[in-house]
């Protein structure tokens, strides 16, 4: 709130003389109304109907970078000069007489400005004006104007404008973002017969270096990587990140010869390219599928499917492979089908899922534990461990995921009654639900039902549901959350911010824990307006009495902040990576 400046009481004490023309009969005092205008964040100026001033708010002053302000009497459109953001100055505010001129104005109209202030930073200051014509029947009286600083808004909507199109780690375009442009090139193949040929990349083995070296060598990994194969490209391409070690590039205006010796730089940088981390030194590899885009290529959500298709074909050959998609959809739908959904089904009935949890910890009791967060994993055929990653997309695809979520269900209150048995109370645990679990009117009956034969305590139960499944099926998930709420379990709201109705939706989900997405809170050190989410997110819920959860906390530095900031709890590869279940000896069941 802007301070009173005392001396400016003068200027703003000549509103008495014109109070009965002000505010003819009305109940607000002048004083108060003096008062009231001193203490708004906005600039406020009065003008009579030939456009001199005959009040003006403290604020002006410090907006205008005059310490004098606008003095009673002063045409306003020569003192009051404004500028577009070139610095061309605007024409004049308001009317030079109060006749036909004035007449032809709507009575209220607001736009966009700059002032210039020389000696002040920044020297253009992003204003919005409001007008607004006081008249007495006919008769026109005064002007008000308001002036709103936007700089900072201005600054804030660019940035999140940005966000919500490129990716904030390697500040490519994102998934959405790359996909609207390649439908755009779609159309212009129809209108104009260009050729395109759109690249789909995976980084091979990306996992091991997670796991290995940590998040933050896979982050600078990647960081690497991009700026290698940016040189690869031209100024025209298009380079985006589509997903976690996924790219994808639009090489515009070019056929599939040319295409050829692009992907031969691809490969040659990726094969010179070393990655050095704390010691260590570690190589990648990149599968390629190529897709050509042309008057025929189908819309572009089909095309990043098709060289996804081509990409995973290539990197079943190998590594550093390249595979050109031609019409073969449906035997590589088949090799999929017969492969991850194939899988899928068979580990399940061979019982070959795994349970891994990772530690969510109190900011402010020392990093005590309060509950885990269980994962799954698959134990492939030879006994390697897969990452969710690799399955779950595939389970959600065709519809698996809810018998994947049944089988966690299960065997996790099983865990959980053998614990409470072995140890006369246990540890607090958190389930993921999917969208489809969710939609189902069945789920949350089953999960009673299993609840009550496990003999569990429903408080050690939490559910975390993600913001987009819980808005796609809001009803269900009220039902959902209704029912297990009465009978003692509680519920986080997962990946809170990344969708963009996440305040709109947010009363009416009675959640008792907001998880702040990861993609704010693992740059907030570096990122005022991550960091500025982080904080806003974490004061919206206190409010509420939702506590918070930040994701992807991973250096001590950043715990200490999320502390300071107020968060409750955090949970990220910088407390615990996720480990598999211990085991609990229970002469009742010979499972672990």
């Amino acid at each position: 709130m802007t301070e009173f400046d005392p001396k400016s009481v003068e200027y703003v004490g000549l509103l008495e003389q014109v109070a009965d023309e002000l505010m003819p009969g009305a109940e607000l005092s002048l004083a108060a109304a003096e008062a009231a205008l001193g203490e708004i964040a906005d600039g406020v100026i009065v003008t009579d109907a030939s456009g001199r001033v005959t009040y003006s708010n403290p604020l002006i002053s410090e907006m205008t970078g005059d310490l004098v302000g606008l003095l009673p009497g002063q045409k306003l459109n020569d003192t009051l000069l404004l500028y577009d953001r070139d610095g061309a100055r605007l024409p004049p505010i308001l009317p030079d007489d109060d006749g036909d001129a004035a007449a032809a104005l709507p009575a209220k109209r607001e736009f966009a400005a700059c002032l210039l202030r020389p000696e002040r930073e920044p020297q253009l200051l992003d204003i919005s004006v409001q007008v607004q014509a006081v008249c007495d029947g006919p008769r026109l009286q005064h002007y008000v104007l308001v002036l709103r600083n936007t700089s900072a808004a201005r600054r804030i909507s660019s940035r999140l404008s940005w966000q919500t199109s490129h990716d904030p780690l390697t500040r490519l375009p994102n998934r959405q973002y790359f996909e609207s442009e390649l439908q755009l090139a779609v159309t212009q193949c129809l209108d104009r017969r260009q050729h395109h040929v759109l690249l789909y990349l995976d980084v091979y083995q990306f996992k091991v270096i997670n796991d290995t070296l940590g998040y933050a060598a896979g982050d600078q990994l990647l960081v690497q990587l991009v700026t290698q194969l940016q040189r690869c490209l031209s100024s025209a391409d298009l380079f985006a990140r589509v997903g976690s070690d996924e790219f994808a590039i639009l090489l515009r205006d070019c056929t599939v010869e040319e295409a050829r010796r692009v992907v031969v730089r691809l490969r040659e940088a990726v094969q010179k390219f070393a990655f050095h981390w704390e010691g260590n030194d570690s190589r990648v590899a990149i599968s390629i599928g190529a897709v050509a885009v042309d008057r025929h290529a189908p819309p572009a959500g089909q095309l990043l499917a098709s060289a996804n298709d081509a990409c995973c074909a290539a990197r079943d050959q190998g590594r550093n492979r390249v595979k050109l998609f031609s019409d073969s959809r449906k035997v590589l739908e088949k090799r999929r089908q017969t492969t991850w959904v194939a899988e899928i089904h068979a580990a399940l009935r061979e019982d070959r899922l795994l349970l891994y949890r990772q530690p969510v910890v109190a900011l402010r009791d020392h990093l005590r534990v309060h509950h885990y967060e269980i994962l799954v994993r698959m134990r492939g055929r030879d006994g390697s461990v897969i990452s969710p990653g690799l399955f779950l997309p595939a389970a959600e695809r065709y519809g698996l995921i809810e018998e994947v979520d049944r089988w966690v269900i299960r065997r996790i209150f099983g865990y959980m009654a053998r614990e409470q048995r072995h140890t006369g109370g246990g540890l607090s645990y958190a389930i993921n639900i999917s969208g489809l679990s969710l939609g189902d009117e069945t789920f949350a009956d089953f999960v009673l039902h299993e609840l009550t034969e496990a003999g569990v305590a429903p408080s050690r139960v939490q559910f975390e549901i993600t913001e987009t499944s819980a808005i796609n099926n809001l009803e269900r998930a009220l039902i959902f959350i209704h029912k297990l709420r009465a009978a003692g379990c509680s519920f986080a709201l997962d990946d809170f911010g990344r969708g963009v109705s996440s305040l709109a939706y947010l009363r009416q989900l009675p959640v008792d824990y907001l998880k702040i997405d990861g993609s704010f809170v693992r740059n907030m050190l570096d990122d005022e307006i991550d960091s500025a989410m982080v904080s806003t997110v974490d004061h919206l819920a206190k409010h509420m009495g939702i506590s918070t959860i930040a994701e992807y906390a991973e250096t001590p530095e950043l715990l200490e902040k999320l502390r300071l900031m107020g968060v409750d709890y955090a949970q990220g590869f910088g407390i615990a990576a996720a480990s598999s279940l211990p085991e609990i000896c229970d002469p009742r069941s010979p499972q672990s």
